[in-house]
């Protein structure tokens, strides 16, 4: 399996509700650096696209209600599902 193929398949895992909220906020971003050099040597600018959106979208999961208060950064999971799918539909643009 490709990288690009492997990536994209994990994400629309996630996106379908397959995958659990939290383990991809936590997972995703190092399996996406771990894709990288693959990734990127197979399609520059859908490794680009990945790079500067999804990390920073990961990192702003917060599963804790309380957590989230005073902090309109942070996402609950309907909205991080949101902006991974906005994503996940421009990446499949570029392959």
């Amino acid at each position: 399996m490709s990288a690009v193929t492997d990536i994209l398949n994990r994400i629309r895992l996630f996106v379908d509700g397959v995958t659990d909220a939290e383990e991809f906020s936590f997972d995703f971003p190092n399996d996406l650096a771990d894709a990288y050099t693959d990734l990127e040597r197979d399609n520059k600018p859908l490794a680009a696209l990945l790079n500067d959106e999804l990390p920073d979208i990961c990192a702003n999961y917060e599963a804790d209600e309380v957590a989230r208060l005073g902090e309109p950064d942070l996402l609950d999971e309907i909205q991080f599902r949101r902006k991974v799918k906005e994503v996940y539909e421009k990446a499949n643009k570029l392959i």
